[in-house]
């Protein structure tokens, strides 16, 4: 329930700060007084669209927070509105997003203003009314998430479908990329190798004669006679030992070179063909490269991934008769919930209208009556259910005439294949026109009326606000309208804006919302009434504060106490 609203600079309500209860609260007050400032603050704390014109004259921002109490704890949303256009949202302190806000209050609050009561002319807001009176919530959930299913399904069969010809150009192109990869057997690093190979077969000749001028060098006598000589002057001089350590490296290694220096040169041989292969490998190793990759390695990754990519469209075969079998299988699914869902809401339509029949009686209004109507439309790609094309039920009835039908693909969407719409009927023999046909007058608000309490009468407790939903209805019926609302009011809190004295009698709690100015500034206030005040509040509204209209306040306030 709502346990408190605090509105600051929101239009004319300045400074406004009410305590709520349980039960009814009604909200009277002259024309003009700001009565439905009520209302629009519920609605705008908790995300209904408004302009920067519902900000006080003078005001930087408009303020309005809502301390709930939800699931044994309380709960405090706040929004804010700056002249520059910004919407601020808090959740218990915290920033929020309009998404929480709204999702929030669409688990505990009903407003029936005038758009509000529009809404209940469309169709869509009639089927979710019908399924919330069903309980039906959990079946419509389901069949919403066979239908998301069923289109994901179909949105790939149809990209399969759509892209077959391109398909067939990527796996070509793809299987001869990948077999050419193959078919080169590139080993990382072959590049560098043969380009080391083609550079000695290229030079064979001039490294070999290379090498023989080495060996020659090595075995001149010069060589022999430098040792000879060393050999000499450490015999001679003993501290000249380090030179024949020296001469004994330099005769070690150019013992070694020469060794290396033959096998070097044994292996030098001019092969033409070897290096005609050596070119044309390293030709081909480039063609490879300027097609997939600037390295080996980069070739050999995009193979990979090319032979990925072939292996999936070569399954798309697969997956397109796998998605088919999905296809087929969930639309079988959708039809057995969507027939199954909408015969229960043809039950439920029947109980709905038996309920605001009784409604409608203790309103003064027995010769009104609601139906429902079910149209289904065909479509070949829908699920095919035996339901027929078009159905009006207007009271508690057996079973349908859909047994004896043959199933029938329809179109659907995620409510299933219902098109639902109410009917009503005010005068006894007049044939049922849809709500939003004869949407006009007083008759009407007491038919909106009967059917609020009847849906009511079907939910968890939430917070129901009407904005003069006796609008059009005379003194002699305001006291049913009363009636109806107190009984609305044992299951749920009920908040109602009403200008007639036999309404506000039926009141557990009583304001009265009254127009204040010094001349320069005008604002609201509300104040709770009780006792002599309240007295005296439900004479005004019959006319004035008179002794006459005293009398006629008290035979209100004891004829609503007066057991139904």
């Amino acid at each position: 329930m709502l346990e408190r609203l605090e509105i600051s600079s929101f239009a004319v309500a300045r400074d406004v700060a009410l305590d709520l209860r349980p039960g009814l609260t009604v909200f009277t007050g002259e024309t003009g007084a700001g009565k439905s400032l009520i209302v629009d603050a519920i609605a705008f704390v908790f995300g209904a669209r408004m302009g920067r014109d519902v900000i006080a004259a003078g005001a930087e921002r408009a303020t309005v927070r809502a301390r709930l109490a939800r699931g044994g704890r309380a709960v405090t949303v706040e929004r804010t509105l700056t002249i520059a256009g910004r919407s601020a949202y808090r959740i218990d302190g915290e920033p929020a997003r309009l998404e929480d806000v709204r999702a929030l209050a669409e688990g505990f609050l009903d407003i029936h203003g005038q758009s509000e009561q529009l809404a209940i002319l469309r169709p869509a807001v009639q089927l979710a009314a019908l399924d919330a009176f069903a309980g039906l919530q959990d079946e419509r959930a389901a069949l919403a998430a066979i239908v998301r299913d069923l289109r994901d399904v179909r949105r790939r069969l149809h990209a399969l479908r759509t892209d077959a010809r391109e398909r067939e150009r990527l796996l070509e192109r793809l299987g001869f990329e990948v077999a050419e990869i193959d078919e080169a057997a590139l080993t990382p690093g072959e590049d560098d190798a043969l380009r080391a190979e083609q550079a000695r077969l290229g030079s064979a000749a001039r490294l070999r004669e290379e090498a023989e001028r080495a060996l020659a060098a090595l075995d001149e006598p010069a060589a022999g006679e430098a040792l000879a000589a060393v050999r000499a002057i450490t015999a001679r001089d003993p501290s000249a030992a380090d030179l024949a350590d020296a001469a004994g490296i330099f005769e070690t290694a150019a013992a070694d070179l020469r060794r290396a220096l033959r096998a070097y040169r044994d292996t030098l041989e001019e092969d033409p063909e070897r290096l005609a292969f050596v070119a044309e490998r390293l030709d081909r190793i480039a063609r490879l490269l300027r097609k997939y990759g600037d390295t080996i390695e980069a070739v050999l990754a995009y193979r990979d991934e090319a032979a990925a990519r072939l292996a999936d469209l070569s399954g798309a075969e697969a997956s397109a008769s796998e998605l088919e079998a999905a296809e087929a299988r969930l639309l079988a699914e959708l039809a057995e919930r969507a027939g199954a869902l909408s015969r229960a809401r043809r039950a439920a339509a029947g109980r709905l209208a038996a309920a605001i029949a009784d409604e409608l009686q203790g309103l003064a209004m027995g010769g009104a009556r609601l139906a429902v109507a079910f149209t289904c439309e065909d479509d070949p790609a829908g699920p095919a259910v035996a339901l027929p094309d078009f159905d009006v039920v207007a009271g508690e009835t057996g079973p349908g005439p859909e047994a004896e039908l043959e199933p029938v693909p329809r179109a659907f969407t995620e409510t299933g294949v219902d098109r639902v719409e109410f009917l009503a009927s005010f005068n006894p023999g007049e044939p049922p026109r849809p709500l939003s046909a004869v949407a006009s007058g007083g008759e009407t608000s007491r038919f909106l009326l009967a059917l609020t309490v009847a849906l009511g009468q079907a939910s968890e407790g939430r917070l129901e606000v009407l904005d003069e939903v006796d609008e059009g209805v005379g003194g002699r019926t305001g006291a049913v309208v009363g009636r109806a609302l107190r009984r609305l009011a044992r299951r749920h809190q009920v908040l109602c804006i009403t200008h007639l004295p036999q309404v506000a009698a039926f009141a557990d709690t009583h304001c009265v919302v009254e127009k204040r100015t010094d001349g320069r500034r005008t604002w609201s206030e509300v104040r709770e009434v009780a006792g002599e005040d309240r007295r005296a509040e439900l004479a005004s509204m019959l006319g004035g504060v008179t002794p006459a209209n005293l009398a006629a306040a008290d035979e209100l306030l004891a004829s609503a106490a007066a057991p139904a």
